[in-house]
Formats: structure tokens, C-alpha cells, sequence
């Protein structure tokens, strides 16, 4: 194998990979944080009061699960144009309007993501022992306080296991986006092997890539959930 062509510069394909990479993890991370996020709410809109709430953001995940993850980006890269292209039209704009790949497939990947992230917290405020909630009640703690030191602390705990099996599910999403022209590490890979003819060589370059950010994320878990559940380790026999 030819080491050279992994080096940045003139002759080499490092300059390439390396920003299919940066790109990958930007888009990775923020689809991950703002989906994260979205899923927490959605899940406390499900588990509200308001069934047309509940029912509405219900459905939304059912949709979002059931719809092939490219049809979602793809969609919302075009729909997105023609939706502020509709929204400016009554202002006198009638310009294409073109949506940034980058922004379209994050929001997309987040949508995603925080369709199954909803039902990891649902199923994670559901599973808390009602004796704990009512238990705060009874002390006088304001429901916003039950939730920071109570409901919070455990459905967070009871759902890391599933959240980080999504954010290596939204990780290898990325390379989907390479449908609405960004360059991922999977197509810089691609394009590296159709100019070089070395198809198996930069894929598997990808592949040892992708399984170091999975060893990262794998040991970043084990680390959370050793110090989360610090508090159930036995003490010294005496």
C-alpha cells in the first residue's frame, strides 16, 4: 500500500479525508445535541396533560420512525427552499432561495434523532418509581423541583444506555447527507478511490476511522455510567 496517498499535500488524499471527517463530527455532534434536546421535549409534551399535544407529538414520532432517514433529508433540503421561497413571495422576493446542505442536514439528522430519543426519556419518566415523585411532593418541593432533583437525575440515568446506542445510530447517519452534495468522509473516501482506483484501501481507512470515534463513544459511556452509578457500589465489608 501506497502511504503516501494518505498525506495531505498535492499528491496525497489527507487534506480531503481530514475535512470529510471534520465535517462528519460537526454534523454528527450538533445532530446529536439539538435532537437530544428536541426528544426531551417532545417527550414531556407526550407525557403532559394536553392530549392534542401528546397525541401530535405521538404521531410525529411514528411518522419520523417509519420514513427512510434519506427521504427525511432530501425532503427537507427541497421542501425547506420552496418553503421560505413561499414565506418571502408576499415581500416581493421571487429569487431561488437555497438552503444551506450543511444546516438541512443537521436539522434533518436531529429530527431523527430526537423522534427515538422521545420514546428513550418516555419510557425512562415512566419507569421512575411514583413513591420517589410523591415522596418530594410531600416535602413541599415545587413540580419544576421534583423534575431537576428527582424525575431528571433518574430518567437521565435509566436512559444513557439507549442515547448512546443513538449517537452511534445518528454517527453513522451522517454519510447520508452526501445526497445533498457535502462531502463526508464517506464520499471524500469515494472520490479519493475513483481517482486513484484504490476503492478498498480508503474504504477501509474509513472503516478504522469509524471504529475509533465507536471506541471513543464506547469508552465515554463506560466512564458516564461508572461515575453515574458510583452511589450503587457496596462499600468495603466489615
Amino acid at each position: 500500500m501506497d502511504w503516501s496517498l494518505f498525506l495531505p499535500g498535492a499528491t496525497g488524499w489527507g487534506d480531503e479525508l481530514a475535512a470529510g471527517l471534520w465535517l462528519t463530527l460537526r454534523l454528527g455532534l450538533a445532530s446529536v445535541l439539538i435532537g437530544t434536546g428536541l426528544g426531551l421535549l417532545a417527550a414531556l409534551g407526550e407525557l403532559s396533560r394536553f392530549r392534542a399535544l401528546s397525541h401530535g407529538l405521538a404521531a410525529y414520532n411514528v411518522v419520523m420512525r417509519s420514513v427512510p432517514e434519506l427521504l427525511v433529508i432530501l425532503l427537507l433540503y427541497y421542501g425547506l427552499s420552496f418553503l421560505i421561497m413561499a414565506l418571502l413571495r408576499p415581500f416581493g422576493i421571487d429569487s431561488f432561495i437555497e438552503v444551506s446542505p450543511f444546516w438541512a442536514g443537521t436539522l434533518a439528522l436531529s429530527l431523527i434523532h430526537a423522534a427515538y430519543a422521545s420514546e428513550v426519556f418516555r419510557g425512562a419518566f415512566q419507569a421512575i418509581p411514583k413513591g420517589q415523585v410523591e415522596a418530594g411532593l410531600a416535602f413541599g418541593m415545587s413540580r419544576f423541583l421534583v423534575f431537576r432533583r428527582i424525575k431528571w437525575p433518574v430518567a437521565f440515568r435509566l436512559s444513557l444506555g439507549a442515547l448512546a446506542n443513538l449517537l452511534m445510530t445518528t454517527f453513522k447517519n451522517t454519510p447520508l447527507v452526501s445526497a445533498i452534495g457535502l462531502q463526508d468522509l464517506i464520499r471524500a473516501a469515494g472520490d479519493a478511490g475513483q481517482n486513484t482506483k484504490l476503492y478498498f484501501q480508503f474504504f477501509i481507512a474509513s472503516l478504522v476511522i469509524y471504529l475509533a470515534i465507536a471506541a471513543l463513544m464506547q469508552i465515554f459511556q463506560m466512564r458516564a455510567e461508572t461515575n453515574l452509578y458510583a452511589h450503587l457500589r457496596r462499600g468495603p465489608s466489615a
